[in-house]
Protein backbone atom coordinates (compact mmCIF):
# COMPACT_ATOMS: atom_id res chain seq x y z
CA UNK A 1 0.00 0.00 0.00
CA UNK A 2 1.38 3.31 -1.07
CA UNK A 3 1.14 6.46 1.10
CA UNK A 4 -0.96 9.04 -0.61
CA UNK A 5 -0.28 12.78 -0.56
CA UNK A 6 -3.40 13.49 1.52
CA UNK A 7 -2.01 11.24 4.30
CA UNK A 8 0.84 13.72 4.83
CA UNK A 9 -1.61 16.59 4.95
CA UNK A 10 -3.81 14.71 7.39
CA UNK A 11 -0.82 13.93 9.65
CA UNK A 12 0.34 17.55 9.41
CA UNK A 13 -3.16 18.73 10.40
CA UNK A 14 -3.28 16.40 13.43
CA UNK A 15 0.21 17.48 14.57
CA UNK A 16 -0.69 21.19 14.31
CA UNK A 17 -4.08 20.61 15.96
CA UNK A 18 -2.50 18.58 18.78
CA UNK A 19 0.21 21.19 19.39
CA UNK A 20 -2.32 24.06 19.42
CA UNK A 21 -4.66 22.18 21.74
CA UNK A 22 -1.81 21.32 24.14
CA UNK A 23 -0.72 24.98 24.20
CA UNK A 24 -4.29 26.03 25.11
CA UNK A 25 -4.34 23.51 27.96
CA UNK A 26 -0.88 24.68 29.14
CA UNK A 27 -2.00 28.35 29.10
CA UNK A 28 -5.13 27.60 31.14
CA UNK A 29 -3.16 25.51 33.65
CA UNK A 30 -0.51 28.25 34.02
CA UNK A 31 -3.20 30.88 34.60
CA UNK A 32 -4.97 28.75 37.22
CA UNK A 33 -1.70 27.96 39.05
CA UNK A 34 -0.58 31.62 39.24
CA UNK A 35 -1.38 33.12 42.66
CA UNK A 36 -3.61 36.20 42.76
CA UNK A 37 -3.16 38.86 45.42
CA UNK A 38 -5.83 41.44 46.16
CA UNK A 39 -4.66 45.01 45.89
CA UNK A 40 -5.43 46.70 49.20
CA UNK A 41 -4.35 50.25 48.33
CA UNK A 42 -5.56 52.82 50.85
CA UNK A 43 -6.40 49.84 53.11
CA UNK A 44 -9.49 49.03 51.09
CA UNK A 45 -10.35 46.57 48.33
CA UNK A 46 -9.51 47.71 44.83
CA UNK A 47 -13.24 47.58 44.01
CA UNK A 48 -13.97 50.22 46.66
CA UNK A 49 -10.96 52.34 45.68
CA UNK A 50 -11.94 52.18 42.01
CA UNK A 51 -15.52 53.16 42.76
CA UNK A 52 -14.86 55.79 45.45
CA UNK A 53 -11.44 57.23 44.49
CA UNK A 54 -12.68 60.78 43.83
CA UNK A 55 -14.67 60.76 47.07
CA UNK A 56 -11.59 59.53 48.96
CA UNK A 57 -9.41 62.30 47.53
CA UNK A 58 -12.04 64.92 48.46
CA UNK A 59 -12.16 63.45 51.98
CA UNK A 60 -8.36 63.63 52.17
CA UNK A 61 -8.28 67.28 51.04
CA UNK A 62 -10.96 68.15 53.60
CA UNK A 63 -9.06 66.28 56.31
CA UNK A 64 -5.83 68.15 55.48
CA UNK A 65 -7.68 71.48 55.70
CA UNK A 66 -8.83 70.68 59.24
CA UNK A 67 -5.91 68.74 60.73
CA UNK A 68 -2.14 69.11 60.66
CA UNK A 69 -0.62 65.62 60.70
CA UNK A 70 3.09 64.95 60.99
CA UNK A 71 4.10 61.39 60.17
CA UNK A 72 7.61 60.44 61.25
CA UNK A 73 9.13 57.25 59.84
CA UNK A 74 12.45 56.54 61.53
CA UNK A 75 14.15 59.94 61.08
CA UNK A 76 12.07 61.56 58.32
CA UNK A 77 8.98 63.67 58.98
CA UNK A 78 6.27 64.30 56.36
CA UNK A 79 2.59 65.20 56.07
CA UNK A 80 -0.33 63.12 54.87
CA UNK A 81 1.18 62.34 51.46
CA UNK A 82 -0.52 60.34 48.74
CA UNK A 83 1.41 61.50 45.67
CA UNK A 84 3.48 58.29 45.40
CA UNK A 85 0.28 56.36 44.63
CA UNK A 86 0.40 57.92 41.17
CA UNK A 87 4.00 56.86 40.44
CA UNK A 88 5.21 53.61 38.96
CA UNK A 89 7.84 51.70 40.89
CA UNK A 90 10.57 52.47 38.34
CA UNK A 91 9.99 56.24 38.43
CA UNK A 92 10.39 56.50 42.21
CA UNK A 93 14.16 57.05 42.14
CA UNK A 94 13.74 60.20 40.04
CA UNK A 95 10.45 61.62 41.34
CA UNK A 96 9.98 60.54 44.96
CA UNK A 97 11.70 61.98 48.00
CA UNK A 98 10.73 58.96 50.11
CA UNK A 99 13.58 56.61 49.28
CA UNK A 100 15.38 54.53 51.93
CA UNK A 101 12.89 55.34 54.70
CA UNK A 102 12.85 51.82 56.05
CA UNK A 103 15.67 49.59 57.21
CA UNK A 104 15.92 45.86 57.69
CA UNK A 105 15.14 45.41 61.37
CA UNK A 106 13.01 47.48 63.73
CA UNK A 107 11.54 50.72 62.36
CA UNK A 108 9.65 53.37 64.31
CA UNK A 109 6.56 55.19 63.10
CA UNK A 110 5.02 58.07 65.03
CA UNK A 111 2.31 60.64 64.36
CA UNK A 112 1.20 63.92 65.82
CA UNK A 113 -2.23 65.26 64.94
CA UNK A 114 -3.30 68.84 65.65
CA UNK A 115 -6.51 70.68 64.93
CA UNK A 116 -5.51 73.61 62.69
CA UNK A 117 -8.02 76.05 64.24
CA UNK A 118 -7.51 75.37 67.93
CA UNK A 119 -3.93 74.00 67.74
CA UNK A 120 -5.04 71.31 70.19
CA UNK A 121 -3.56 67.84 69.94
CA UNK A 122 -6.08 65.23 68.82
CA UNK A 123 -6.04 62.28 71.19
CA UNK A 124 -9.00 60.24 69.96
CA UNK A 125 -7.98 59.40 66.39
CA UNK A 126 -8.38 55.92 64.97
CA UNK A 127 -5.00 55.29 63.29
CA UNK A 128 -4.38 52.29 61.03
CA UNK A 129 -1.23 51.83 58.95
CA UNK A 130 0.23 49.00 56.91
CA UNK A 131 3.65 48.31 55.43
CA UNK A 132 3.35 46.02 52.42
CA UNK A 133 5.30 44.75 49.44
CA UNK A 134 4.14 46.11 46.05
CA UNK A 135 3.43 42.72 44.46
CA UNK A 136 2.68 40.14 47.16
CA UNK A 137 0.80 40.31 50.43
CA UNK A 138 2.75 37.61 52.26
CA UNK A 139 4.96 40.17 54.06
CA UNK A 140 2.24 42.63 55.11
CA UNK A 141 2.88 44.33 58.44
CA UNK A 142 -0.34 45.65 59.99
CA UNK A 143 0.19 48.60 62.31
CA UNK A 144 -3.13 49.15 64.05
CA UNK A 145 -1.86 49.15 67.64
CA UNK A 146 -0.50 52.62 68.14
CA UNK A 147 0.20 53.75 71.69
CA UNK A 148 -0.75 57.31 72.54
CA UNK A 149 1.56 59.14 74.92
CA UNK A 150 2.31 62.86 75.36
CA UNK A 151 0.46 63.84 72.17
CA UNK A 152 2.23 61.27 69.97
CA UNK A 153 0.90 58.06 68.44
CA UNK A 154 3.75 55.53 68.28
CA UNK A 155 4.39 52.03 67.00
CA UNK A 156 7.22 49.89 65.69
CA UNK A 157 7.49 47.53 62.73
CA UNK A 158 10.05 44.84 62.08
CA UNK A 159 11.02 44.58 58.40
CA UNK A 160 12.69 41.26 57.63
CA UNK A 161 13.75 41.65 53.99
CA UNK A 162 15.13 44.42 51.83
CA UNK A 163 13.43 45.71 48.71
CA UNK A 164 10.51 47.93 47.73
CA UNK A 165 7.70 48.67 50.18
CA UNK A 166 4.47 50.67 50.31
CA UNK A 167 3.44 52.43 53.50
CA UNK A 168 -0.23 53.29 53.64
CA UNK A 169 -2.50 54.52 56.33
CA UNK A 170 -5.94 55.76 57.24
CA UNK A 171 -6.69 58.20 60.05
CA UNK A 172 -10.29 58.63 61.19
CA UNK A 173 -11.37 61.41 63.50
CA UNK A 174 -15.16 61.35 63.99
CA UNK A 175 -16.48 61.65 60.39
CA UNK A 176 -13.24 62.98 58.88
CA UNK A 177 -10.93 60.56 57.05
CA UNK A 178 -7.36 61.17 55.91
CA UNK A 179 -5.22 58.91 53.74
CA UNK A 180 -1.47 58.29 53.61
CA UNK A 181 0.31 56.41 50.81
CA UNK A 182 4.01 56.43 49.99
CA UNK A 183 6.33 54.08 48.18
CA UNK A 184 9.77 53.51 49.66
CA UNK A 185 12.43 50.87 50.02
CA UNK A 186 15.01 49.44 52.31
CA UNK A 187 18.59 49.99 51.18
CA UNK A 188 20.16 46.95 49.57
CA UNK A 189 22.52 45.12 51.87
CA UNK A 190 26.03 45.02 50.45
Amino acid sequence: MKIQKYHFWLAFFFIIFGFTFSMIIWTIKSAVDTPVYDDKSFLSSYHNVDEDFNKMMLQNNHFNQIYDVKVKINEKTMGMEIKDAFLGQRSLEKKSSNQNLLKVGVNTLSLTIRDKKSQEVVSDANVTFQITRPIVDTNDIDLNRFTYENGVYKTTAKVDISGNWNIQGVIKISNDVGYFYIKTNTPREE
